[in-house]
């Protein structure tokens, strides 16, 4: 029996080979001179074959052995395809955008892309990775010592080891940060290094980053993906996990702060608009450190504060993603609307970490890379552990001299990074003579302006190129090779230590390219590192993120944050209720019932006062389809360009409002928003394409869309209602929508008396349907139509969800619960107010009774100007702080 299982064990183990044998044939090779990462000589590497195998193994048992009976790669090929289709889903799910800027998008603003992620891992075994281990943590060492002297006594300069042009004429040498010595003697706390493999297998240092480096949340997004889609190859390589890396960061920060183990710490952002801005939330939110910007955050006494709805709190480490010029307009650059005034002196009285220090990006200069064998020796007494590729300064008269004769063999790249436009390396080889000619002469006139390094063939890495469309791989090879870069980190783990990553950012170029930028189409990869650490009970990250608790309790919310969260209140209810204002209008319009006067002018007052047309449109009455096309080609106009702030452009604003807040909603809610946005876009997309047909098909695919944007709200509203935490920041974002409702319902109940609707059984049932109160009204008062009920339950009934005493009743609630209001009085902010939910109910009536439709409509218009006046209060005492003296909390 044991010989049976031998066989069959032996059987299948043949098969599996043959199957890793034909893909290894069916994978693209790297071009000649190239090094092939996917083999090692002609056959698979050892952690590509394990890779495959797990693969295979995964299958399901009965795909599994389709493949191993018969069709060797078929299965194993399609279940790729759709694991790759599953990755883009994520990342599409995830929200996970890198945004692009060129000339041509500038009167747009900005284009967010995808981000770009390779279903296939890049791999590193375990020897490959202990060179780079100790060579990237000897190099941020050295760069440290070097910032360390170019802002002490700077020995390095008065030696000529470093050009006094490289350092003193560099734009981002600071001056102001001249004799500041940070806290620990640590310049940098985040350092990264771009390095690719030679045809040789040797490792190079191609570039630096060292100012605000990036990659490090995409790097553990990218993991929380790919390795959740190969479980079991990742577990069987022992592959490295990455949360133990920003532990050691988060712990070496609050280490270096004055405070200690109560040290506040920040993420400081430039914006939304900011290319890697994803990265930042997704950080900072991994992390469990709050983000700001730079208006969320004051400088008093020295020291740094953060301006909460609570009044000042104190802020440690700042952990900054903005570039050092724009860091504080009062010694920096004075035109910069990011930074904080005073953030530079309150860094220099070592009251606040700064990671990582001001000054520090002229190391990312790619001419000094030259000079760093000779100054790691003078530094720590030996040789780099891995080497920095040939550069060269060309403001360097022996360094030019030797360059230009041999020009073809280097790349090209600015000496200064910030002068002028983004500059893409220059491949020389790849010029035409007449452009070698325009580099030389432009060399010749600033010879400083650039550097040289040597050209390197970079290694490649599998890339998923897919099926094609039928299934199949006849017409490319599904897996193809791409040059690829690998972003390592080294992060401070406390004073003079450094923790090496074990894992990063992988970087590809586009097919058949060899310069390697996501800027200009490349894509990113996870970096799946082997450094027998892990134990065998290794597995992928959880599925869900759980915030680093390393540090004391959390900040206040910022008051930036606390008014998003405030409009994406009101947004949101404004998109439900000029949604169902839209539905209504069309749906009245395209009726066979004959409107009455009344109720058409009502119909067109409230369409131009919520922003569903133009007031220059004709009325409904004029012309109703003049009317009804304008109403339909305002409601996909994002921009306003018709002159009506309709429903896309709601939306839009309230996917802003959701974007700025992201590190605060759970990711089902940002895409939710997202993907509701996409998708009505998408359904107007084909009701203005076919608009020409006529009238009634455009208002039946706009209803539709309508429709379906309706679903979406209610579940954007049960989102808001149970999955987020009760504090100040929700109950911003609770008074917002009240507010919303309770100024747009008003003003809609009393243009209903002041035009007459209410007359009309038609006009009757609109403004019932319009407060979604039409069944609750029926099964009280069957069909009776009475203005006094009418108003009992849309304007005093407690219960009523869309009534406006509900509603005024619990805005006051959540404004008591903000100002900490005892029981039974009334809230400050109230005070001035008598909101609906504390109108006499005999008043009432009697205005009803004596059918003095003026009379309650002004009551009613006196409602919706306080709701005005309430939002503006509030935006003052909590957003603006112009109403109260800012106290200082937490100290």
């Amino acid at each position: 029996m044991t010989s049976l299982f031998e066989t069959e064990a032996s059987r299948r183990g043949d098969r599996t080979a043959s199957v890793l044998d034909a893909l290894d044939q069916l994978a693209r090779r790297a071009p000649t001179g190239h090094l092939d990462s996917l083999r090692k000589g002609e056959a698979l590497a050892p952690v590509w074959r394990t890779f495959f195998e797990k693969a295979l193994a995964s299958l399901p048992r009965t795909d599994a052995e389709a493949a191993l009976a018969g069709e060797p790669l078929d299965a194993l090929l399609a279940k790729f395809e759709e694991l790759n289709g599953t990755l883009h889903r994520k990342v599409e799910d995830n929200g996970i955008t890198y945004n692009l800027y060129t000339d041509a998008l500038e009167s747009e603003g900005r284009q967010s892309r995808p981000w770009s992620l390779d279903l296939l891992p890049m791999i590193m075994d375990q020897s490959e990775w202990a060179q780079i281990e100790r060579g990237v943590a000897q190099r941020a060492e050295l760069l440290n010592l070097v910032l360390a002297d170019v802002y002490g006594e700077q020995r390095l300069v008065r030696g000529g080891m470093l050009p006094t042009a490289l350092v003193q004429g560099h734009p981002a040498f600071l001056r102001p940060a001249h004799g500041i010595e940070p806290r620990g003697g640590t310049f940098l706390h985040v350092a990264a290094f771009d390095m690719a493999r030679g045809p040789d297998g040797n490792w190079w240092v191609m570039s630096q980053r060292t100012q605000a480096p990036s990659g490090l949340g995409y790097a553990l997004e990218n993991r929380m993906i790919v390795s959740r889609l190969f479980p079991e190859a990742f577990r069987a390589l022992h592959v490295d996990k990455l949360a133990e890396s920003y532990k050691a960061l988060i712990s070496s920060l609050i280490a270096h702060s004055p405070a200690g183990a109560d040290a506040r710490v920040v993420l400081l952002t430039p914006g939304p608009y900011n290319e890697t801005y994803f990265e930042h939330v997704y950080l900072a939110r991994y992390l469990g450190i709050a983000l700001v910007e730079g208006g969320d955050l004051v400088v008093r006494d020295e020291r740094v504060w953060i301006k909460t709805l609570k009044g000042l709190e104190p802020v440690d480490v700042v952990l900054r993603r903005l570039d050092d010029d724009f860091l504080d307009p009062l010694e920096l650059r004075a035109d910069s609307a990011l930074g904080i005034p005073g953030l530079m002196q309150a860094y220099r009285a070592g009251n606040v970490v700064l990671a990582n220090a001001p000054g520090t990006g002229f190391l990312e200069s790619a001419a000094i890379l030259g000079f760093l064998p000779k100054i790691c020796r003078a530094l720590l007494g030996q040789p780099l552990a891995i080497p920095s590729i040939a550069s060269w300064w060309c403001g360097e008269r022996s360094a030019m001299r030797t360059l230009m004769p041999q020009l073809s063999d280097y790349v090209l790249k600015p000496t200064f990074n910030d002068r002028g436009r983004r500059f893409v390396p220059a491949i020389v080889r790849s010029l035409s003579s007449r452009e070698r000619e325009q580099w030389t002469g432009k060399i010749a006139m600033r010879p400083e302006d650039f550097s040289a390094q040597a050209f390197l063939p970079l290694s490649h890495t599998p890339s998923w190129h897919g099926l094609h469309a039928d299934g199949s791989a006849a017409t490319h090879a599904p897996i193809s090779s791409r040059a690829a870069m690998v972003r390592v980190f080294a992060l401070s783990n406390g004073p003079g230590q450094w923790h090496v990553m074990p894992g990063g950012l992988t970087r590809i170029a586009p097919e058949g390219k060899d310069v390697v930028s996501m800027y200009r189409g490349g894509s990113s990869a996870d970096l799946w590192v082997i450094t027998g650490n892990v134990t065998d009970e290794a597995s992928p990250l959880p599925t869900t993120l759980t915030p680093l608790a390393t540090h004391r309790g959390p900040i206040g919310i910022a008051s930036r944050a606390a008014e998003n969260l405030f409009w994406f209140g009101r947004y949101t209810e404004r998109l439900e209720n000029t949604t169902r204002l839209a539905r209504i209008t069309l749906e009245a319009l395209a009726s066979e019932a004959e409107e009455t006067p009344e109720t058409l002018a009502w119909l067109h007052k409230l369409a131009v006062s919520n922003g569903l047309v133009s007031k220059e449109v004709p009325t409904p009455k004029q012309s109703p389809q003049v009317f009804e096309r304008a109403l339909i080609a305002s409601l996909a106009d994002r921009t306003a360009k018709l002159g009506a702030y309709s429903v896309a452009a709601t939306l839009s604003s309230l996917k802003y409002a959701a974007f700025a807040v992201r590190e605060r909603l759970a990711l089902e809610q940002w895409s939710l928003v997202a993907a509701s946005a996409a998708e009505f876009e998408k359904m107007m997309a084909g009701s203005a394409a076919d608009a020409s047909h006529g009238p009634t098909y455009s208002t039946q695919q706009a209803l539709r869309a309508l429709e379906r944007l309706s679903t979406n709200v209610m579940a954007m509203t049960g989102a808001q209602t149970d999955r987020m935490t009760r504090d100040d920041g929700w109950r911003l974002l609770s008074i917002g929508r009240h507010i919303e409702r309770l100024s747009t319902l008003s003003e809609a109940l009393a243009a209903a008396f002041e035009t007459g609707t209410l007359e009309s059984e038609i006009g009757f049932s609109l403004v019932l349907n319009l407060f979604d109160s039409t069944i609750t009204y029926r099964s009280r008062y069957l069909q009776r139509r009475d203005a006094q009920a009418l108003l009992e339950l849309l304007a005093l009934n407690t219960e009523n969800p869309r009534s406006l005493a509900w509603i005024s009743q619990t805005l006051a609630s959540r404004i008591a619960k903000m100002e900490d209001t005892p029981k039974g009085m009334t809230p400050t902010m109230l005070a001035p107010h008598e909101l609906p939910h504390q109108w006499s109910t005999d008043a009432i009536e009697a205005l009803a009774l004596d059918n003095d439709p003026a009379a309650i409509a002004a009551l009613l218009d006196g409602a919706m100007r306080d709701a005005w006046s309430i939002s503006d209060s509030l935006s003052h005492r909590y957003f603006s702080h112009a109403e109260a003296n800012v106290q200082a909390v937490g100290a």
